[in-house]
């Protein structure tokens, strides 16, 4: 029996050829919660838990064998934090990248305000409603509009993988920032696919040349790709943070 179709969807879904770039995106460890009634302010930057600096080192030496040639991370404390958790089996600095931060979740409320407070209990509860249904970001009022949210860390990220053609990377960020790569790269509506783990691991491999694109990353010679493609190979990896009996969400 040929192998054609073998052969064309792994070079399709870049299993098959070389000069991939792999990014490992890695949710930040858990953070301190912020009391029901704390201004957003203080939420949104809120700093890694003890259970969350043990998470961010268990996936430190769990990606200590993986050669990453860099590490990034977004600026808010949580995801810095866990970016310098795992830089530190590779010898390299974590780069910081603002892009990569989290949703403005709240953005336009006042800094002294809950958001409950801002818009009053019955227009949270409303919500909280529209979220579950819609699975959206634009459910939620005074945050940062989905559509800006996604184009800001799906065009940062790729920035990050044609940067290092045929590397590999990590890239400590936010959850939400995990989800919003993956459906826009995918074409998707929902903003919420699934909810990645506290230092949780999902894979992601990018072809940054092809036939189309830029010179220096080599796809499969096989099947040429026609310009650049992103393709999940593992989504919230969290076997290490279950064996130090670690996960949570």
């Amino acid at each position: 029996m040929s192998n054609f179709l073998g052969r064309a969807l792994g070079s399709g879904l870049l299993t098959r050829g070389e000069g991939f770039t792999d990014v490992w995106l890695v949710r930040h460890g858990q953070q301190i919660r912020a009391s029901k009634d704390s201004p957003e302010s203080i939420a949104y930057d809120a700093p890694l838990s003890d259970t969350g600096r043990a998470q961010a080192e268990c996936t430190g030496r769990y990606l200590a064998g993986a050669g990453l040639d860099a590490v990034y991370a977004s600026d808010l404390s949580r995801a810095k934090d866990t970016g310098a958790a795992i830089a530190a089996h590779h010898g390299v600095a974590p780069q910081v990248v603002e892009a990569v931060r989290e949703i403005g979740i709240f953005r336009d409320v006042p800094l002294d305000r809950s958001f409950e407070e801002a818009v009053g209990a019955e227009r949270a509860r409303q919500a909280a409603t529209d979220m579950v249904r819609d699975l959206t970001w634009d459910s939620v009022p005074l945050s940062e509009p989905s559509a800006d949210f996604r184009a800001r860390v799906h065009g940062a990220v790729w920035e990050i993988a044609r940067a290092h053609p045929g590397q590999r990377v990590a890239i400590a960020c936010h959850g939400g920032v995990v989800n919003a790569v993956l459906a826009q790269e995918y074409g998707l509506d929902r903003d919420f696919l699934f909810r990645p783990a506290h230092a949780g691991v999902t894979r992601v491999r990018f072809a940054t040349g092809g036939a189309d694109g830029p010179s220096g990353a080599l796809t499969s010679t096989e099947f040429p790709l026609p310009g650049e493609r992103a393709i999940v190979l593992t989504a919230n990896e969290i076997a290490h943070l279950e064996a130090e009996d670690l996960l949570t969400f």
